[in-house]
């Protein structure tokens, strides 16, 4: 069987969640087409991270895109997330950056830290249409699902700065003007 199924031909996919076929610009579809850019992004990381020997931290990027799909899954079946999921994320948050934020980091360092940051915000990019789309559907969308993704853009601004920190890379922000002097 080929790939293409030519059933979204005309605009439309199927919604797990909903149980039926709806437009493509639906707002449970924009939330799992940013869910794939936030898993793809995290596939990026990994690579990255693998090819400069962080194996360790490549094995967190993965087991951050499996929480991605299973929370897609849950989203399909209506279902909450287990509280064991905030629990690891949080775990990741205290292993990767343990102290407390006293400043703004600039995005980037090395090209790894650049991509985690990069699906940090499309996972807070994820969290924002999730909450939207729980306005309309709140019988389908768990709040647990929402606190993942809120905690896992943390654990991964946490394990951006803690590579790019660990490379010599990190970077302040200074927020007055000053730089343009």
């Amino acid at each position: 069987m080929p790939i293409y199924t030519r059933t979204g031909d005309d605009g439309a996919t199927f919604c797990a969640a909903l149980g039926g076929r709806v437009a493509k610009d639906h707002p449970l579809i924009e939330f799992t087409g940013t869910l794939d850019k936030a898993v793809s992004a995290l596939g990026l990381a990994g690579s990255l991270l693998a090819e400069e020997g962080e194996e360790a931290l490549a094995g967190d990027v993965e087991l951050l895109q499996r929480m991605l799909f299973a929370l897609g899954s849950s989203l399909a079946r209506g279902e909450p997330a287990p509280e064991r999921a905030v629990e690891v994320l949080e775990s990741l948050v205290d292993k990767y950056y343990p102290e407390e934020l006293r400043y703004f980091i600039l995005p980037g360092g090395t090209p790894a830290a650049s991509a985690l940051h990069l699906a940090r915000a499309l996972v807070r990019e994820a969290e924002r249409r999730l909450v939207s789309a729980s306005r309309l559907y709140p019988h389908v969308v768990h709040g647990s699902l929402v606190r993942v993704l809120n905690r896992m853009s943390d654990a991964l601004f946490a394990m951006a700065v803690y590579h790019a920190r660990k490379r010599g890379k990190l970077k302040r922000v200074d927020l007055s003007w000053g730089f343009l002097e």
